[in-house]
């Protein structure tokens, strides 16, 4: 099964019409405040959530922090005039071509409003051929099931009839109980190139590929004198990554130097620091701790007295270090590469640590089959990895930069590539002049 190659968004707030976002194993997000940054994160947020979860009833939520996006009315785009309020929006995924000759397509959800929330009206796979799939809520709790020249319904509620669903639960489309799907159960397997029978071929063609997603706010947990060892509940802005690195150099003493070591060679890398310890005031795991840094030659000293990059760097490198640590499942196992959504991660860091980090995430790419979407105004990360697209560290079609242009009352997406050497392929004029006016208001030379 392929990664959605594109995010699909459509009337979302100050989206205009119909956007489309490509998707690579890093993906960057650069433009000015306030252009839809975090907006395209907190969509993908709610519709991975959907999709991820096979064999569930698929839940929107719109709300999860660090993305909570309000109210219909307050994600919908707005429209004045004669032609009136924008009544629905629309996200989605483009899948791309499939081992087996499987046609690419898109799946498109709509929302409409509902005492004010956001809710699901219908589930839309749109192929390549021209054909669809569509599924939409019916009366007495039924749904429609849609395909070209052919429509039916079936006694299953609009929130569990999405086709994977249908092919995993009931065998080949319905089988028995629903005669009526066997036209759309032959167009799917036609259209898929599955076996007459095979479900999970079929069922697999209509699901992409995904990894678990863990999100990293753009402003981190501030640091603590002395932690006290409380409950390892994982949140974006990393408030459980000392507890955690507490126990694993309290019980897993293996683990631990493993990640101590990839910390320091980091620190080092980057110039941030040349060590860190976990000093426990206790032999129980329970007791109060401290967590200390050594920077250059000097002395450990706590965190709180070092450079406040360290304590803002620390949950991303963590968190990228050990995935297996966070509990994180998927099909009975531990997942370890994840999708990291990440907020401004060059926050409190300065050049050399700022590049330096774009270097551990392509190592992460390469080695531990991380995915990244990252919302970014540093000129050093996105350069940095133009650079290992140099040097063939990442190939240039793994990197996706996505350049958010305010025009009017509205915003583009510009889908920005690179070449093999790094340099960038087809940016509109205004992506040099956001970051000479980033550099400029750094410099005090503007606003």
């Amino acid at each position: 099964m392929p990664y959605p190659d594109e995010l699909l968004l459509q009337d979302v707030r100050c989206f205009q019409g119909a956007q489309r976002a490509r998707l690579r194993p890093i993906t960057l997000l650069v433009g000015e405040n306030s252009t839809g940054k975090t907006t395209l994160l907190g969509c993908y947020r709610a519709l991975h959530g959907m999709l991820a979860a096979r064999f569930e009833r698929p839940q929107v939520d719109f709300s999860r922090e660090p993305f909570s996006m309000g109210s219909f009315r307050d994600i919908v785009r707005s429209r004045r005039g004669r032609d009136g309020n924008i009544r629905e929006f629309k996200m989605g995924f483009r899948v791309p071509k499939q081992r087996g000759g499987a046609l690419p397509y898109e799946l498109v959800a709509t929302f409409v409003e509902r005492g004010s929330q956001p809710v699901l009206s219908s589930w839309r796979y749109e192929f390549a051929s021209g054909d669809f799939l569509e599924f939409r809520p019916a009366a007495d709790g039924r749904t429609t099931v849609e395909i070209k020249d052919y429509a039916t319904e079936v006694d299953i509620p609009f929130d569990l009839a999405d086709a994977p669903f249908l092919f995993s639960y009931f065998g080949d489309m319905g089988g028995d109980r629903y005669p009526g799907l066997k036209p759309v159960a032959d167009f799917l397997h036609e259209i898929s190139g599955a076996k007459t029978g095979d479900r999970y071929s079929v069922s697999d063609f209509l699901s992409p590929r995904w990894l678990p997603l863990v999100p990293v706010a753009p402003l981190r947990a501030k640091p603590r004198r002395t932690y006290d060892p409380i409950r390892e509940a994982a949140t974006p802005e990393g408030a459980h990554i000392p507890m955690l690195m507490m126990r694993l150099d309290h019980t897993e003493k293996q683990r631990w130097k493993s990640l101590w070591e990839d910390l320091v060679a980091f620190g080092n890398a980057s110039g941030l620091f040349t060590n860190i310890r976990v000093k426990r005031h206790g032999k129980q795991i329970s007791d109060p701790f401290q967590l200390q840094v050594k920077v250059h030659s000097g002395s450990h000293a706590n965190i709180m007295d070092v450079g406040y990059g360290v304590s803002q760097s620390l949950p991303i490198l963590v968190e990228l270090l050990s995935p297996e640590l966070n509990g994180l499942m998927t099909r009975r196992r531990v997942a370890r590469s994840l999708l990291f959504m990440l907020q401004q991660p060059e926050v409190h860091l300065h050049p050399r640590g700022q590049a330096e980090l774009a270097s551990f995430i392509v190592e992460s790419v390469r080695k531990r089959k991380h995915r990244f979407l990252i919302e970014t105004h540093s000129d050093y990360i996105v350069d940095r990895i133009r650079i290992c697209v140099r040097h063939k560290k990442i190939d240039a079609d793994d990197v996706s930069i996505l350049y958010f242009e305010p025009k009017k009352n509205a915003v583009e997406i510009h889908n920005v590539r690179l070449d093999q050497y790094g340099n960038i392929d087809n940016a509109p004029p205004g992506y040099r002049d956001f970051f000479l006016r980033e550099r400029d208001i750094l410099l005090g030379l503007g606003r």
